[in-house]
């Protein structure tokens, strides 16, 4: 029997950043990977910003996640000798005259001068981008590459004999009042990091899970555009081509791209961008998004050394570095986690 102080099955971006934080702090990590062909790992577009959606508003917990974002991925980089964080500005056109003097209030509003780099109220006349009332820059955005971020991740684990491949199967796990035993493996703890496989769980059947699928575009296209640009879809330039996504489905749940998603895609990048695209990829996953747009982080309400990290949604860039510190502070020094992010919540 091996023995470790921390088991961690699934090696997406939760999995991956949870396991660097055990390892920071000096304890013995094993991840049990099933090595999915489609995640929502393998398929995010790594886009991470502090002020999104319709109301233009900063994201839940900005001022704790972005200021130090970049400079944590920076710093993961030189631990695995890897490149696969990317800082961009995003631009954000102005639909109306309407959302445009809501912007210039918005500006004023305190705690918003950290994120907002510049704002325009014309055109950037860049060639068939359709923005004729201008819009806004904002700071500390940018982009990860997580599918190559896991490839090095994965490398990394494996030489440090931290890695294992292979399916789980939960009615094998045998948990004791101190320890937990799966296959070959002891340790003080378990936690579950499985994406959306964990809807299959029994251990977390009571959970409100809201699986989300979402499909997105590579395209090239004739327009060169150096910033990312967010206007109810996106265009983030990378590499020879443009992604654009991404769809928004709850109740489509299979990871198949969908003609349907291709449709909405293109309708919806009409009205950002009016020239000519060529599609070179079409991909879809799913998100393993709560009932509440908040991840499930903690102890299972019977199995004190059972623990589940997951739920994070379209933000899973943004919050994991954050909850991933958080949850092994709370394991290895006793520091209190958020009830917000309570599993039982």
């Amino acid at each position: 029997m091996q023995k470790r102080d921390i088991l961690i099955v699934g090696q997406g971006l939760a999995g991956s950043l949870l396991a660097l934080e055990f390892e920071k702090r000096g304890k013995k990590v094993m991840i049990i990977d099933n090595n999915p062909s489609v995640s929502s790992s393998k398929v995010a577009a790594g886009l991470y910003n502090p002020i999104t959606g319709r109301k233009m508003i900063k994201t839940w917990l900005a001022d704790e996640l972005f200021p130090n974002l970049s400079k944590y991925y920076q710093d993961l980089e030189k631990k695995i000798d890897a490149k696969f964080h990317f800082s961009k500005t995003i631009y954000r056109p102005f639909n109306n005259i309407g959302e445009q003097n809501d912007w210039s209030l918005r500006t004023v509003e305190l705690g918003y001068n950290l994120y907002i780099k510049f704002t325009l109220n014309y055109s950037m006349e860049i060639d068939q981008l359709i923005d004729p009332l201008g819009g806004f820059f904002i700071n500390y955005s940018g982009m990860i590459d997580v599918p190559e971020l896991i490839s090095q991740c994965k490398k990394y684990f494996k030489s440090r004999g931290m890695y294992t491949e292979e399916r789980v199967h939960v009615e094998a796990l045998d948990v004791g009042e101190v320890h937990v035993k799966l296959g070959s493996f002891e340790a003080d703890k378990i936690i579950f990091c499985e994406g959306p496989m964990a809807v299959n769980n029994p251990l977390w059947s009571d959970l409100k899970f809201k699986l989300v699928k979402g499909e997105i575009l590579d395209v090239s296209c004739p327009t060169k555009i150096d910033h990312i640009v967010s206007k109810g879809i996106f265009m983030l330039p990378f590499k020879d081509y443009v992604r654009v996504g991404s769809t928004y489905n709850n109740k489509n749940q299979n990871e198949e791209p969908t003609e349907k998603g291709r449709l909405e895609l293109l309708n919806r990048l009409s009205k950002l961008y009016g020239g000519d695209v060529n599609i070179l990829k079409h991909r879809a996953a799913l998100r393993p998004a709560t009932f509440d747009r908040k991840p499930f982080i903690g102890f299972h309400d019977k199995f004190k050394n059972v623990a589940i990290f997951n739920g994070f949604g379209s933000k899973g860039v943004s919050l994991i570095p954050y909850f991933a510190m958080n949850l092994a502070d709370h394991i290895c020094f006793g520091k209190k986690m958020s009830l917000e992010v309570n599993p039982v919540r």
